[in-house]
């Protein structure tokens, strides 16, 4: 089922609007403002629904606020190095909003749009047309991506079409705490695993230097679960330099093929948290740098807080021709889908 009410914000004389999709085992509650998912209530260990997402009880904060909390990311999640690529000859030149580099779409991107909004069946379509050059984009790129609310699963499916060659990689960016939103709490006492056999390499500034690396002797070898508290301790130099994960785990060179990302699981609460995608990376971002004030209930997001799973392409990708191509050309469609299922 799925219901709506306003999100409190009227943008470009428009009313933000948040739309709850509801089952018998759980909620979620996802905003037609950035594509955000604002809420994801699953059942714990005792059946008690427990918001396992960051974010905000209203509009307002997602406006200006950093982190992408929960934000749908495009046009190109993750960096591009120097905050510009050249495609078929042409370079092209877009923001540099993380020191030199270009992160998540730009200083204006998905994240920052009001979506038009369409309920089909159980099915929230969020969509948006983006303009050639918008920063810095060739090609007039319509987008959409869908939310449905499963028996135990969230399903999130992309789609983007363009009138021009362009590059995309797009991706959500929740960030899970599955102590729950309120309590803040650390992830520490949850365990990981990224089904993985390679990383990507990075250099100090968290940009993604081209290097595949396997995980195998390394602290990075969550193939079987390890606590994060022994990740966010680490002195493995990779982890030290960027204090926790904030790295492309490689799960094919490829995509296409639907398979098992990663798990989350906090013995606490006893909530698994299962993430699937065709997508052929998985960004792990363990919150290491976070300060945000007034979160949900008020609380104030510091370090570790959260984990993102960022199903993706690969960062970067625009820099090296053997990663998997971002590259979409004119009129293809591109499909993607990713599911986050949970149980206790």
């Amino acid at each position: 089922m799925i219901s709506v009410r306003s999100f409190g914000k009227t943008i470009d004389g428009k009313e933000t609007q948040l739309f709850l999709l509801e089952n018998n085992n759980a909620s979620v509650y996802i905003t037609d403002f950035g594509a955000h998912i604002v809420s994801f209530n699953v059942p714990d260990k005792n059946g008690i629904l427990t918001d396992i997402v960051l974010g905000y009880d209203n509009c307002t904060p997602y406006e200006g606020a950093s982190g992408f909390l929960g934000s749908t990311v495009g046009r190109f999640a993750n960096r591009i190095e120097n905050g510009k690529f050249t495609l078929s000859g042409v370079t092209y030149n877009l923001c540099q909003n993380n020191g030199a580099n270009h992160l998540h779409g730009g200083k204006e991107g998905f994240n920052k749009k009001l979506f038009n909004a369409f309920v089909d069946g159980e099915k929230l379509i969020l969509s948006y047309e983006s303009p050639d050059m918008e920063e810095g984009y060739p090609g007039n790129l319509k987008f959409s991506v869908s939310f449905e609310l499963k028996e135990n699963a969230l399903e999130i499916e992309y789609n983007a079409v363009s009138d021009k060659d362009t590059v995309v990689n797009f991706t959500n960016h929740s960030y899970f705490n599955l102590n729950g939103a309120l309590s803040q709490k650390t992830t520490e006492n949850h365990t990981l695993a990224v089904f993985a056999d390679g990383y990507c390499k990075t250099d100090a500034g968290a940009l993604a230097n081209g290097i595949i690396a396997p995980v195998r002797d390394t602290d990075f070898d969550l193939r079987t679960p390890k606590l994060l508290k022994e990740i966010y301790e680490s002195t493995y130099e990779d982890l030290a330099q960027t204090k926790g994960l904030d790295h492309n785990f490689v799960l094919s060179m490829q995509r296409g093929e639907m398979k098992k990302a990663a798990e989350l699981y906090c013995e606490d609460s006893g909530i698994l948290l299962e993430c699937l995608t065709d997508q052929p990376g998985i960004q792990i971002y363990t919150s290491n740098k976070m300060n945000l004030k007034g979160g949900k209930g008020m609380c104030d997001y510091t370090d570790y807080m959260g984990v993102c799973l960022e199903t993706q392409g690969f960062p970067n990708a625009t820099s090296f021709s053997y990663f998997p191509s971002p590259i979409l050309r004119a009129g293809e469609k591109f499909i993607s889908k990713t599911i986050y299922k949970f149980s206790k």
